[in-house]
Protein backbone atom coordinates (compact mmCIF):
# COMPACT_ATOMS: atom_id res chain seq x y z
CA UNK A 1 0.00 0.00 0.00
CA UNK A 2 1.37 3.54 -1.10
CA UNK A 3 1.97 6.04 1.90
CA UNK A 4 2.97 9.58 1.66
CA UNK A 5 6.36 10.39 2.79
CA UNK A 6 6.50 13.05 5.60
CA UNK A 7 7.11 16.21 4.00
CA UNK A 8 8.16 17.86 7.27
CA UNK A 9 11.12 15.58 7.96
CA UNK A 10 12.31 16.26 4.89
CA UNK A 11 15.70 18.67 4.61
CA UNK A 12 13.97 20.96 2.57
CA UNK A 13 11.32 21.26 4.68
CA UNK A 14 12.74 25.26 5.80
CA UNK A 15 12.18 26.57 2.30
CA UNK A 16 8.03 25.47 2.58
CA UNK A 17 7.48 29.21 3.66
CA UNK A 18 8.83 30.48 0.32
CA UNK A 19 5.41 28.96 -1.46
CA UNK A 20 2.89 31.33 0.63
CA UNK A 21 5.32 34.04 0.50
CA UNK A 22 4.91 33.66 -3.42
CA UNK A 23 0.92 33.11 -3.07
CA UNK A 24 1.14 36.24 -1.15
CA UNK A 25 3.07 38.42 -3.44
CA UNK A 26 0.47 36.86 -6.47
CA UNK A 27 -2.20 38.35 -4.53
CA UNK A 28 -0.64 41.39 -4.26
CA UNK A 29 -0.18 42.06 -7.77
CA UNK A 30 -3.49 41.28 -8.88
CA UNK A 31 -5.39 42.96 -6.26
CA UNK A 32 -4.62 45.78 -7.91
CA UNK A 33 -6.88 44.53 -10.80
CA UNK A 34 -10.05 44.01 -9.45
CA UNK A 35 -13.28 46.15 -9.32
CA UNK A 36 -16.15 47.35 -7.25
CA UNK A 37 -19.40 46.12 -8.74
CA UNK A 38 -22.42 48.26 -8.47
CA UNK A 39 -23.17 47.43 -4.78
CA UNK A 40 -20.15 49.40 -3.71
CA UNK A 41 -18.95 51.47 -6.26
CA UNK A 42 -22.06 52.39 -6.95
CA UNK A 43 -24.24 52.83 -10.27
CA UNK A 44 -26.50 50.71 -12.09
CA UNK A 45 -25.72 47.10 -13.46
CA UNK A 46 -28.06 44.69 -15.12
CA UNK A 47 -27.65 41.36 -16.05
CA UNK A 48 -29.82 40.11 -18.83
CA UNK A 49 -30.18 36.98 -20.26
CA UNK A 50 -31.17 37.47 -24.10
CA UNK A 51 -30.84 34.75 -27.32
CA UNK A 52 -30.41 37.93 -29.36
CA UNK A 53 -26.82 38.33 -30.76
CA UNK A 54 -24.98 41.81 -29.73
CA UNK A 55 -22.61 43.99 -30.80
CA UNK A 56 -21.23 44.98 -28.17
CA UNK A 57 -19.59 48.56 -29.19
CA UNK A 58 -23.13 49.37 -30.72
CA UNK A 59 -25.04 48.21 -27.77
CA UNK A 60 -23.13 50.36 -25.87
CA UNK A 61 -23.87 53.81 -28.30
CA UNK A 62 -27.68 52.81 -28.45
CA UNK A 63 -27.70 52.79 -24.57
CA UNK A 64 -25.70 55.88 -24.06
CA UNK A 65 -27.52 57.72 -26.34
CA UNK A 66 -30.96 56.49 -25.09
CA UNK A 67 -30.30 56.83 -21.16
CA UNK A 68 -27.94 59.75 -21.30
CA UNK A 69 -25.38 58.01 -19.68
CA UNK A 70 -21.38 58.30 -20.56
CA UNK A 71 -19.67 55.22 -21.53
CA UNK A 72 -21.52 52.26 -20.90
CA UNK A 73 -19.62 48.64 -19.55
CA UNK A 74 -21.16 46.07 -21.74
CA UNK A 75 -19.79 42.36 -20.82
CA UNK A 76 -20.61 39.17 -21.65
CA UNK A 77 -20.90 37.53 -18.40
CA UNK A 78 -21.65 33.85 -18.18
CA UNK A 79 -25.60 33.05 -18.84
CA UNK A 80 -26.25 36.44 -20.47
CA UNK A 81 -25.06 39.76 -20.93
CA UNK A 82 -24.38 42.77 -17.61
CA UNK A 83 -24.64 46.17 -18.69
CA UNK A 84 -23.40 48.67 -16.19
CA UNK A 85 -22.76 52.49 -16.34
CA UNK A 86 -23.27 55.47 -13.75
CA UNK A 87 -26.36 56.10 -11.83
CA UNK A 88 -28.45 59.11 -12.90
CA UNK A 89 -27.37 62.33 -11.76
CA UNK A 90 -30.57 63.30 -10.18
CA UNK A 91 -30.74 60.21 -7.88
CA UNK A 92 -27.12 60.91 -6.98
CA UNK A 93 -27.94 64.25 -5.82
CA UNK A 94 -30.89 63.48 -4.55
CA UNK A 95 -29.26 61.07 -2.25
CA UNK A 96 -26.87 63.96 -0.64
CA UNK A 97 -29.88 65.98 -0.11
CA UNK A 98 -31.40 63.08 2.20
CA UNK A 99 -28.33 62.71 4.19
CA UNK A 100 -28.06 66.81 4.81
CA UNK A 101 -31.25 66.02 6.02
CA UNK A 102 -30.84 63.57 8.59
CA UNK A 103 -27.98 65.42 10.07
CA UNK A 104 -29.86 68.51 9.99
CA UNK A 105 -32.82 66.73 11.95
CA UNK A 106 -30.29 65.21 14.29
CA UNK A 107 -29.34 68.97 15.03
CA UNK A 108 -32.53 69.88 15.24
CA UNK A 109 -33.34 67.26 17.91
CA UNK A 110 -30.40 67.88 20.03
CA UNK A 111 -31.07 71.72 20.14
CA UNK A 112 -34.81 70.97 21.08
CA UNK A 113 -33.14 69.34 24.05
CA UNK A 114 -30.86 72.15 24.42
CA UNK A 115 -33.41 74.55 24.88
CA UNK A 116 -36.11 72.57 27.19
CA UNK A 117 -33.24 71.69 29.49
CA UNK A 118 -32.33 75.99 29.80
CA UNK A 119 -35.60 76.98 29.46
CA UNK A 120 -36.09 74.64 32.83
CA UNK A 121 -33.40 75.78 34.42
CA UNK A 122 -34.13 79.54 33.94
CA UNK A 123 -37.55 78.96 35.67
CA UNK A 124 -35.59 78.74 38.88
CA UNK A 125 -33.23 81.27 37.68
CA UNK A 126 -34.97 83.68 35.25
CA UNK A 127 -32.17 86.44 35.92
CA UNK A 128 -29.37 84.34 34.76
CA UNK A 129 -27.19 85.85 32.02
CA UNK A 130 -25.27 82.91 31.39
CA UNK A 131 -28.84 80.90 31.19
CA UNK A 132 -30.09 83.30 28.64
CA UNK A 133 -27.12 83.25 26.15
CA UNK A 134 -27.53 79.49 25.78
CA UNK A 135 -31.13 79.84 25.55
CA UNK A 136 -30.45 82.55 22.92
CA UNK A 137 -28.02 80.08 21.06
CA UNK A 138 -29.99 76.97 21.50
CA UNK A 139 -33.67 78.65 19.54
CA UNK A 140 -30.94 79.91 17.38
CA UNK A 141 -29.37 76.41 16.25
CA UNK A 142 -32.84 75.09 16.32
CA UNK A 143 -33.97 77.74 13.87
CA UNK A 144 -31.04 77.32 11.53
CA UNK A 145 -31.30 73.03 11.81
CA UNK A 146 -35.20 73.89 10.63
CA UNK A 147 -34.19 75.35 7.80
CA UNK A 148 -31.31 73.21 6.65
CA UNK A 149 -33.92 70.48 6.29
CA UNK A 150 -37.03 72.73 4.91
CA UNK A 151 -33.57 73.61 1.80
CA UNK A 152 -32.59 70.05 1.49
CA UNK A 153 -35.82 68.27 1.25
CA UNK A 154 -37.04 71.26 -1.15
CA UNK A 155 -33.63 70.66 -3.01
CA UNK A 156 -34.46 66.70 -3.60
CA UNK A 157 -38.08 67.26 -4.59
CA UNK A 158 -37.09 69.88 -6.78
CA UNK A 159 -33.78 67.42 -7.97
CA UNK A 160 -36.34 64.07 -8.43
CA UNK A 161 -38.96 66.03 -10.29
CA UNK A 162 -38.22 64.70 -13.76
CA UNK A 163 -39.27 61.37 -11.85
CA UNK A 164 -41.71 61.89 -9.18
CA UNK A 165 -43.14 65.43 -10.89
CA UNK A 166 -43.89 69.02 -8.77
CA UNK A 167 -44.26 67.73 -5.27
CA UNK A 168 -45.57 71.01 -3.03
CA UNK A 169 -43.49 71.18 0.38
CA UNK A 170 -45.45 72.14 3.16
CA UNK A 171 -42.62 74.14 5.61
CA UNK A 172 -44.98 73.55 8.62
CA UNK A 173 -44.57 69.84 8.21
CA UNK A 174 -42.72 68.53 11.78
CA UNK A 175 -38.85 66.62 11.19
CA UNK A 176 -40.32 62.90 11.73
CA UNK A 177 -42.49 63.81 8.47
CA UNK A 178 -40.13 65.46 6.63
CA UNK A 179 -37.90 62.66 6.57
CA UNK A 180 -40.79 60.59 5.75
CA UNK A 181 -41.14 62.29 2.57
CA UNK A 182 -37.90 62.40 1.86
CA UNK A 183 -37.66 58.76 2.04
CA UNK A 184 -40.73 57.88 -0.04
CA UNK A 185 -39.82 60.64 -3.22
CA UNK A 186 -36.31 58.79 -2.89
CA UNK A 187 -37.88 55.87 -2.82
CA UNK A 188 -40.77 56.29 -5.85
CA UNK A 189 -38.27 57.77 -8.14
CA UNK A 190 -35.84 54.98 -7.70
CA UNK A 191 -38.75 52.73 -9.20
CA UNK A 192 -39.50 55.02 -11.90
CA UNK A 193 -35.83 54.93 -12.88
CA UNK A 194 -35.45 51.59 -12.64
CA UNK A 195 -38.71 50.86 -14.77
CA UNK A 196 -37.72 53.69 -17.73
CA UNK A 197 -34.00 52.37 -17.92
CA UNK A 198 -35.97 48.63 -18.26
CA UNK A 199 -37.94 49.68 -20.70
CA UNK A 200 -35.05 51.86 -22.50
CA UNK A 201 -32.88 48.58 -22.48
CA UNK A 202 -35.63 46.69 -23.95
CA UNK A 203 -36.32 48.51 -27.18
CA UNK A 204 -32.68 48.00 -27.62
CA UNK A 205 -32.29 44.45 -26.85
CA UNK A 206 -34.73 41.74 -26.20
CA UNK A 207 -34.22 39.96 -23.14
CA UNK A 208 -36.22 37.39 -21.00
CA UNK A 209 -35.37 37.71 -17.40
CA UNK A 210 -33.09 40.19 -15.61
CA UNK A 211 -31.05 41.63 -12.57
CA UNK A 212 -31.00 45.06 -11.42
CA UNK A 213 -28.98 46.53 -8.62
CA UNK A 214 -29.08 50.21 -8.26
CA UNK A 215 -26.81 51.92 -5.86
CA UNK A 216 -25.49 55.58 -5.31
CA UNK A 217 -21.85 56.02 -4.72
CA UNK A 218 -22.49 58.00 -1.48
CA UNK A 219 -23.95 54.61 -0.22
CA UNK A 220 -21.64 52.45 -2.10
CA UNK A 221 -18.30 54.19 0.13
CA UNK A 222 -20.55 53.82 3.18
CA UNK A 223 -20.96 50.39 2.55
CA UNK A 224 -17.48 49.89 1.82
CA UNK A 225 -16.17 51.21 4.80
CA UNK A 226 -18.08 49.22 7.04
CA UNK A 227 -17.17 46.43 5.52
CA UNK A 228 -13.41 47.02 5.51
CA UNK A 229 -14.63 47.87 9.42
CA UNK A 230 -15.66 44.40 10.08
CA UNK A 231 -12.97 42.79 8.31
CA UNK A 232 -9.97 44.79 10.40
CA UNK A 233 -12.52 43.80 13.71
CA UNK A 234 -12.17 40.03 12.63
CA UNK A 235 -8.75 40.23 13.03
CA UNK A 236 -8.02 42.23 16.27
CA UNK A 237 -10.65 39.54 17.57
CA UNK A 238 -8.97 36.61 15.90
CA UNK A 239 -5.54 37.69 17.07
CA UNK A 240 -7.08 38.32 20.85
CA UNK A 241 -8.75 34.46 20.71
CA UNK A 242 -5.47 33.12 19.46
CA UNK A 243 -2.59 34.39 21.87
CA UNK A 244 -5.58 33.82 24.98
CA UNK A 245 -5.22 30.08 23.50
CA UNK A 246 -1.18 29.96 22.92
CA UNK A 247 -0.27 32.82 25.24
CA UNK A 248 2.45 33.12 22.87
CA UNK A 249 2.83 35.95 19.85
CA UNK A 250 4.60 32.81 17.54
CA UNK A 251 1.55 30.66 17.10
CA UNK A 252 -1.03 34.01 17.13
CA UNK A 253 1.23 35.44 14.06
CA UNK A 254 0.93 32.09 11.77
CA UNK A 255 -2.56 31.62 12.67
CA UNK A 256 -3.38 35.74 11.48
CA UNK A 257 -0.88 35.16 8.72
CA UNK A 258 -3.08 32.39 7.10
CA UNK A 259 -6.08 33.61 7.11
CA UNK A 260 -4.48 37.22 6.08
CA UNK A 261 -2.42 35.11 2.98
CA UNK A 262 -6.01 33.38 2.34
CA UNK A 263 -7.81 36.29 1.76
CA UNK A 264 -5.01 38.24 -0.30
CA UNK A 265 -5.24 35.31 -2.82
CA UNK A 266 -8.57 34.90 -3.23
CA UNK A 267 -8.57 38.73 -3.64
CA UNK A 268 -5.84 38.42 -6.41
CA UNK A 269 -7.80 35.47 -7.86
CA UNK A 270 -11.03 37.78 -8.39
CA UNK A 271 -8.87 40.08 -10.08
CA UNK A 272 -7.32 37.35 -12.22
CA UNK A 273 -10.48 36.06 -13.19
CA UNK A 274 -12.55 38.99 -13.38
CA UNK A 275 -14.88 38.14 -10.19
CA UNK A 276 -16.05 41.72 -9.48
CA UNK A 277 -15.71 42.93 -5.26
CA UNK A 278 -19.41 43.57 -3.63
CA UNK A 279 -21.04 43.10 -0.37
CA UNK A 280 -21.34 39.08 -1.84
CA UNK A 281 -17.41 38.75 -2.49
CA UNK A 282 -16.95 40.75 0.69
CA UNK A 283 -19.15 37.67 2.58
CA UNK A 284 -17.32 34.88 1.14
CA UNK A 285 -14.10 36.54 2.75
CA UNK A 286 -15.67 36.62 5.86
CA UNK A 287 -15.94 33.07 5.39
CA UNK A 288 -13.08 32.21 3.68
CA UNK A 289 -11.44 33.88 6.98
CA UNK A 290 -13.38 31.37 9.07
CA UNK A 291 -12.51 28.19 7.27
CA UNK A 292 -8.60 29.38 7.11
CA UNK A 293 -8.28 30.03 11.07
CA UNK A 294 -10.10 26.63 11.50
CA UNK A 295 -7.24 24.33 9.51
CA UNK A 296 -4.65 26.62 11.31
CA UNK A 297 -6.18 26.33 14.72
CA UNK A 298 -6.13 22.54 14.05
CA UNK A 299 -2.50 22.40 12.70
CA UNK A 300 -1.23 24.71 15.74
CA UNK A 301 -3.13 22.63 18.88
CA UNK A 302 -1.89 19.39 17.27
CA UNK A 303 1.77 20.89 17.20
CA UNK A 304 1.78 22.40 20.62
CA UNK A 305 -0.87 21.09 22.58
CA UNK A 306 -0.24 17.21 21.73
CA UNK A 307 3.03 15.69 23.18
CA UNK A 308 2.15 11.71 20.82
CA UNK A 309 5.44 10.99 18.31
CA UNK A 310 7.22 13.93 16.84
CA UNK A 311 6.16 17.63 16.00
CA UNK A 312 6.46 16.85 12.60
CA UNK A 313 4.15 13.78 13.13
CA UNK A 314 1.82 15.84 14.49
CA UNK A 315 1.70 18.52 11.44
CA UNK A 316 2.06 15.72 8.92
CA UNK A 317 -0.87 14.27 10.62
CA UNK A 318 -2.81 16.92 11.07
CA UNK A 319 -2.00 18.17 7.50
CA UNK A 320 -3.89 14.68 6.20
CA UNK A 321 -7.27 15.49 8.48
CA UNK A 322 -6.77 19.21 7.38
CA UNK A 323 -6.68 18.23 3.77
CA UNK A 324 -9.92 15.97 3.91
CA UNK A 325 -11.77 19.10 5.53
CA UNK A 326 -10.57 21.39 2.60
CA UNK A 327 -11.01 18.97 -0.47
CA UNK A 328 -14.87 18.50 0.83
CA UNK A 329 -15.05 21.81 1.05
CA UNK A 330 -13.35 22.81 -2.13
CA UNK A 331 -15.75 20.05 -4.08
CA UNK A 332 -19.02 21.85 -2.52
CA UNK A 333 -18.14 25.28 -3.29
CA UNK A 334 -16.80 24.03 -7.22
CA UNK A 335 -20.18 22.48 -7.45
CA UNK A 336 -22.09 25.96 -6.22
CA UNK A 337 -19.54 28.12 -8.64
CA UNK A 338 -19.70 25.77 -11.92
CA UNK A 339 -23.75 26.07 -11.15
CA UNK A 340 -23.83 29.62 -10.70
CA UNK A 341 -21.28 30.00 -13.41
CA UNK A 342 -24.16 28.37 -15.74
CA UNK A 343 -27.18 29.95 -14.58
CA UNK A 344 -25.14 32.86 -13.66
CA UNK A 345 -26.54 33.64 -10.15
CA UNK A 346 -24.24 36.95 -9.50
CA UNK A 347 -25.03 36.45 -5.64
CA UNK A 348 -23.63 32.90 -5.56
CA UNK A 349 -20.80 32.97 -8.31
CA UNK A 350 -19.39 36.06 -6.23
CA UNK A 351 -19.66 33.75 -3.05
CA UNK A 352 -18.80 30.77 -4.13
CA UNK A 353 -16.04 31.92 -6.33
CA UNK A 354 -14.12 33.94 -3.53
CA UNK A 355 -14.22 30.53 -1.30
CA UNK A 356 -13.19 28.38 -3.64
CA UNK A 357 -10.11 30.11 -4.73
CA UNK A 358 -9.24 31.03 -1.39
CA UNK A 359 -9.48 27.10 -0.35
CA UNK A 360 -7.29 26.13 -2.85
CA UNK A 361 -4.76 28.88 -1.46
CA UNK A 362 -5.61 28.00 2.18
CA UNK A 363 -3.67 24.36 0.85
CA UNK A 364 -0.55 25.95 0.12
CA UNK A 365 -0.60 28.85 2.98
CA UNK A 366 -1.07 26.24 6.12
CA UNK A 367 0.47 23.45 5.76
CA UNK A 368 3.21 25.33 3.51
CA UNK A 369 3.60 28.47 5.53
CA UNK A 370 1.40 27.89 8.78
CA UNK A 371 3.07 24.49 9.75
CA UNK A 372 6.54 25.91 9.01
CA UNK A 373 6.10 29.01 11.43
CA UNK A 374 4.56 26.69 14.27
CA UNK A 375 6.76 23.91 13.66
CA UNK A 376 9.91 26.87 13.86
CA UNK A 377 8.10 28.04 16.87
CA UNK A 378 8.17 24.90 18.78
CA UNK A 379 11.72 23.81 18.10
CA UNK A 380 12.91 26.98 19.63
CA UNK A 381 10.59 26.48 22.49
CA UNK A 382 12.05 23.42 22.73
CA UNK A 383 15.91 24.33 22.60
CA UNK A 384 14.93 27.16 25.20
Amino acid sequence: MFTLPNIYKSKHARYFILVPIVLLAFGLYFSTHVVLDSSLAGGVSIVLQTSSSVNQQQLAQEISTKLHVPNPSIQSSPGGLQITFAINDSIARAEQDIVDLYSYSQNYSSSQVNVTTTRIALNSSPNNATLQAQLSAALKEENLSMSGMIASLSGELSTLSPFIGNVALNTSLPPSAMTALAQSSYAKAGSVYQNQTLAAVRDIIPFTTYSYQQLTPTLGNYFLGQLEFVILVAFIIISIVVFFIFRSFGPAFAVVFGAANDMVFAIGAMGLFGIPLGIASIGGLLMLIGYAIDTDLLNAVRILKRHEGSPEDRAFASMKTGLTMTTAAIVSFGVLFVVSLYAYVPTYYEISGVVLFGLIGDIFTTWFGNASIVLFFKKRKDRV
